[in-house]
C-alpha cells in the first residue's frame, strides 16, 4: 500500500464520520523525515500536530498529562481523532490518550517501523511506563479504523530499529509459520522483508486478537520471548546500555526456545536451527548466574505471572507455540546454573 491509499481510506471515513479536527501525534524524528506527510488531508479536515521527543522515556504518565492538557487548552472535545504517526512509542502513547481524554475519542495508528507494523500497532493494547516496569499503566482500547501499512516508510528507519522489528518478525515465524522461519534460515545479515511476509504477521496478530481481544487466554501466544526479553530490556536501561525492545525480544527467544526444550516438547533439530539463527542478526546476552539473579527481579514482576510462578509461551515445533506455562523461580534459577551460549 502507499500513502495515497492511506490518504484515501482517511478521508472516506472522516467524510463518512463527520470528523472535522484531526491531531496528529509524532515525535521529532519522523516530523523530520515527513513533516507533510498527511497534508492531503488538508482540504477534507482541519489538522493539528504534537510532535514530541522520540524515547521510551516520553513514554510516560507525563507526557500523557501534558498532551491531556494541550487538548484541554485548545478545547476539543470528544469528537476529535487522534492519528498516531510513529513507532511502538507513539501508537502505545497515543492509544492511551485516546482512550482516556474525556472517556474516550477516535483514534487511528499509521506506524512507521517494522515492529510498530506488525506488533505495537495492532491489537487495542495501549500503555505507558513506570519507572520500574515497562507498559505498568495502559487499557484496552481499539483503534476505530486499521490503516494499511506502507513499506516506504521504512527507508528511513535506522538499522536498529529495522532489527528490532525483526526480532518481532522471527517471533511470528516460530510461533506461526515453520516455512517462513525455514525461509529466515539462509538470509543475509541484513535481510529484507516482502509486503506478502509483512501481512503475514499483520494477519496472524489480527486473527488471535479477534479471538481473545482481552488477553485473557490465546492472545498470549504472541507472548513467546516477552518474558525474558522484558527482563533483559529493564536490566540493560538499569545498567546505562539501553536495548531496543524488538533486540531484546529476540534474546527472549533465544533463551526460552532453551526453556521449551528444557521444559517442553520442542524437538533438539528444531532448537539447534533456532539457536544457528538468531546470533546472526543479533547479540545475544550470556547470561549468566549472576547476571540471572539481577534479572530475576524483573522476571518476578512480570505482569502475566500468576501465583508466585513466571509466566512463558513455550514452542512445542517451531510454528506452533503453546501459552501459560509457570516455572518456579527456583526451577529457573537452577537452569541458568548451568546453561553456555
Amino acid at each position: 500500500m502507499a500513502k495515497t491509499d492511506i490518504i484515501e481510506l482517511l478521508t472516506d471515513y472522516f467524510h463518512r464520520e463527520k470528523i472535522h479536527d484531526v491531531v496528529i501525534l509524532t515525535d521529532r524524528n519522523v516530523d523530520q523525515h515527513y513533516p507533510d506527510y498527511f497534508s492531503g488531508l488538508l482540504e477534507h479536515v482541519r489538522l493539528d500536530k504534537l510532535v514530541i521527543s522520540p524515547g521510551e522515556k516520553t513514554k510516560s504518565i507525563q507526557t500523557a498529562t501534558d498532551i491531556w492538557d494541550y487538548f484541554a487548552k485548545k478545547q476539543y472535545d470528544r469528537s476529535i481523532f487522534l492519528l498516531n504517526f510513529g513507532g511502538g512509542m507513539v501508537t502505545d502513547l497515543g492509544g492511551y490518550v485516546a482512550s482516556s481524554y474525556k472517556r474516550g475519542i477516535r483514534y487511528a495508528n499509521c506506524p512507521t517501523t517494522l515492529l510498530a507494523m506488525i506488533d505495537a500497532a495492532i491489537g487495542g493494547k495501549n500503555g505507558v511506563n513506570l519507572p520500574c516496569m515497562k507498559n505498568a499503566v495502559g487499557t484496552f482500547y481499539f483503534s476505530d479504523i486499521q490503516l494499511p501499512v506502507d513499506l516506504s516508510l521504512l527507508s528511513t528507519l535506522p538499522e536498529e530499529e529495522f532489527l528490532s522489528g525483526f526480532g518481532e518478525f522471527v517471533k511470528y515465524a516460530l510461533i506461526g509459520s515453520f516455512d517462513l522461519f525455514q525461509s529466515l534460515l539462509n538470509r543475509e545479515a541484513f535481510p529484507s522483508l516482502t509486503q506478502e511476509e509483512v501481512n503475514f504477521c499483520i494477519d496472524y496478530k489480527t486473527r488471535i486478537v479477534q479471538e481473545d481481544p482481552f488477553d485473557r487466554g490465546p492472545r498470549h501466544i504472541l507472548n513467546f520471548g516477552h518474558t525474558i526479553g522484558h527482563a533483559v530490556e529493564g536490566w540493560c536501561a538499569s545498567q546505562g546500555s539501553p536495548m531496543a525492545h524488538g533486540i531484546a525480544v529476540a534474546n527472549g527467544l533465544y533463551y526460552e526456545s532453551l526453556l521449551s526444550m528444557r521444559f517442553g516438547q520442542l524437538p533438539k533439530e528444531e532448537l539447534q536451527q533456532i539457536v544457528d539463527l538468531l546470533p546472526k542478526h543479533f547479540q545475544i546476552l550470556k547470561i549468566t548466574p549472576s547476571i540471572f539473579e539481577q534479572l530475576l527481579p524483573y522476571l518476578q514482576n512480570d505482569k502475566k505471572n500468576c501465583n508466585g510462578n513466571i509466566n512463558f509461551t513455550f514452542l512445542e515445533h517451531i510454528g506452533n507455540a503453546i501459552p501459560d506455562h509457570a516455572i518456579p523461580a527456583n526451577e529457573l534459577s537452577t537452569f541458568f546454573d548451568y546453561i553456555t551460549v
